[in-house]
């Protein structure tokens, strides 16, 4: 789904008034830990709060919005950052972005049976996880794509 700068914009003005903003998810790139459909709740970025591993929602040059955990933090010769994140099933880490391109920070998810804090045990022990051993990204990979050839053979709608 493409986005504009007037959303980005709007988005950023209802986490101001409200203190948060909730989204649905779509993809799988942060997949099992969001899964298409939950309602992610975000809340402004704060550069002070953040640390490796927090989930951050920002927007592309070409007008996505994307949700992924952040990996590092580079400091420019400009003395600007730019945030390396990653979606715990992609290969590969997206290409850095400006600190203007950061919407919000994830507090909790919304399952159809639960809500996922960030700030608690399973999130935090799954976000060391994820970090610490790549080879989980391919594994992930590898199932969903599994999954998806199944579901196609098999007639099942996803």
């Amino acid at each position: 789904m493409q986005f504009n700068q007037d959303t980005v914009e709007l988005l950023l003005i209802t986490i101001k008034k409200y203190g948060w903003i909730d989204l649905p998810s779509y993809g799988t790139s942060m997949y099992p830990y969001i899964k298409k459909g939950n309602i992610c709740r975000f809340v402004a970025f704060d550069e002070m709060n953040v640390k490796k591993g927090d989930i951050l929602l920002y927007h592309t040059n070409s007008g996505q919005l994307i949700a992924h955990r952040l990996l590092s933090v580079l400091k420019q010769d400009n003395n600007q950052k730019q945030f390396v994140l990653k979606g715990d099933t992609n290969l590969c880490t997206d290409e850095p972005i400006n600190q203007n391109q950061i919407i919000g920070k994830l507090i909790t998810i919304q399952t159809t049976k639960s809500k996922k804090y960030t700030n608690k045990f399973p999130s935090i022990a799954w976000s060391k996880f994820i970090l610490s051993f790549p080879i989980v990204s391919r594994l992930l990979r590898y199932y969903l794509s599994l999954e998806y050839q199944y579901k196609n053979r098999s007639g099942v709608s996803t």
